[in-house]
């Protein structure tokens, strides 16, 4: 899990200026658009790409490059989720909390359709990423969102400083880190990825 970046911090600013630069442009459609249908659509899709944005430099910057290799992770508890990734910590009861939040906030976003409608995306791409990152755990996700779970599997097996991004590929697509279009995942990669460790803790 050590880092691919040769300078870090230049990668940081680089790609937050250019997801800056892609956000600026979608908020100043959205404001524009004020008093339409238009307004809450591209501020909530808004919401929902700063969120996607978030997702991808957790992960990479956080929870891979600015990591010490072999230190013990505190804070993520990511490498043990690497090493155990069917145990995640996140549970039916947490995703349910949330599913509840979510509902409630999109509800009052259209209510009041203004900026909170930005926060309401936000918070749907969250919501969004924990039931997806449990499907891209489950066996049966091959049949739902195969291309998905292959750059999954591949993260965790071969590729662990590549397909840092689940909702969206813009971010790794746009950053140089898509994993490898050809690359064969075989039987060993796959049980590695679905078997489970009681004794793991993940995230």
């Amino acid at each position: 899990m050590k880092t691919q970046s040769k300078n870090l911090s230049k990668t940081i600013r680089i790609c937050f200026f250019k997801a800056g630069m892609i956000l600026s442009v979608v908020f100043s459609i959205g404001f524009y658009l004020k008093g339409t249908p238009g307004y809450f659509i591209i501020l909530f899709f808004g919401g929902w790409l700063t969120w996607t944005f978030v997702e991808y430099g957790v992960h990479r910057f956080l929870m891979h490059e600015l990591l010490i290799p072999g230190q013990k992770d505190n804070l993520f508890h990511h490498h043990e989720h690497h090493s155990h990734p069917q145990n995640l910590r996140v549970n039916f009861l947490h995703r349910l909390i949330t599913l509840f939040l979510g509902v409630v906030i999109l509800w009052t976003a259209i209510l009041r359709n203004d900026s909170f409608s930005i926060f309401a995306g936000f918070f749907t791409g969250f919501l969004l990423y924990n039931y997806l990152h449990y499907l891209l755990h489950q066996p049966i996700c091959r049949y739902i969102f195969p291309k998905i779970q292959r750059a999954h599997i591949l993260h965790h097996s071969r590729f662990p400083n590549q397909g840092y991004s689940f909702s969206t590929i813009l971010w790794d697509w746009l950053f140089g880190t898509l994993a490898p279009k050809n690359f064969e995942i075989t039987d060993k990669m796959r049980e590695n990825y679905f078997k489970s460790s009681r004794s793991g803790k993940s995230e």
